[in-house]
This record gives C-alpha cells, structure tokens and sequence, in this order.
C-alpha cells in the first residue's frame, strides 16, 4: 500500500491507501506515546509493520507541514 491524499477521506489529510488510517495518528502513536512499529499493528490491525514504516517514512519526509498545519504545540 502507498500513502494517499483523498478529499473524500479524512479531509485530504494523508492516509495508508485503503484503511483511513491517517499518517498523523501513527506519527503521534510512535513519537508521543512510545509506541514502537510492531505495537502500533497492534493498535491498528489493518496495517502490516511495512506500512507502519512506511507512513513513518512519510511523516518525517514532510514533517514541517505536519508540524505547521498542527493545531497542537509542537513537544520537546
């Protein structure tokens, strides 16, 4: 699977093609709640430990427009 932007789904926000999982819930799962790649297919069945890496992979690639259309305060 690849990471995909829908209009239709999650308004636009990056996904994993076909499950609706957004990019960002797995960054925050992986860097604000320690939760390691292999936990994270535990929190969310429908995604294989290569997507995880993958949406990862995303997430760090663009992370200035993550961090910049976050309405949270960025963490130390």
């Amino acid at each position: 699977m690849s990471i995909v932007r829908d209009q239709d789904h999650s308004n636009g926000a990056p996904t994993v093609e076909g499950t609706g999982i957004r990019v960002k819930d797995i960054a925050v799962a992986y860097e604000h709640s320690g939760c390691e790649p292999d936990e994270i297919t535990q929190l969310y069945p429908d995604l294989s430990l290569a997507d995880v890496h993958r949406a990862l992979a995303y997430y760090y690639d663009h992370i200035d427009d993550f961090r910049s259309s976050s309405s949270e305060p960025a963490s130390a």
